[in-house]
């Protein structure tokens, strides 16, 4: 007998208040994130295929307003 395993992995993200518009969330991972007034995920952005580039941009921001949760 054979036993399968399914994970679905949640990635949630939060942009805090605070955000400089510096646009390096947007230059690290432009699949994701759109920065005009103030940083913001882009609608349909594929979530789980950009993860890595998603913390990366986490890691960088200056200000630290990007929060990253599996």
């Amino acid at each position: 007998m054979q036993i399968i395993e399914w994970a679905l992995i949640m990635l949630k993200i939060k942009i805090l208040p605070g955000c400089i518009s510096c646009g390096t969330c947007e230059v690290v991972c432009p699949e994701v994130f759109k920065v005009s007034d103030v940083s913001h995920l882009k609608k349909d952005a594929d979530l789980e295929q950009n993860k890595e580039k998603i913390k990366e941009a986490a890691q960088m921001c200056p200000v630290g307003v990007i929060e990253v949760e599996e």
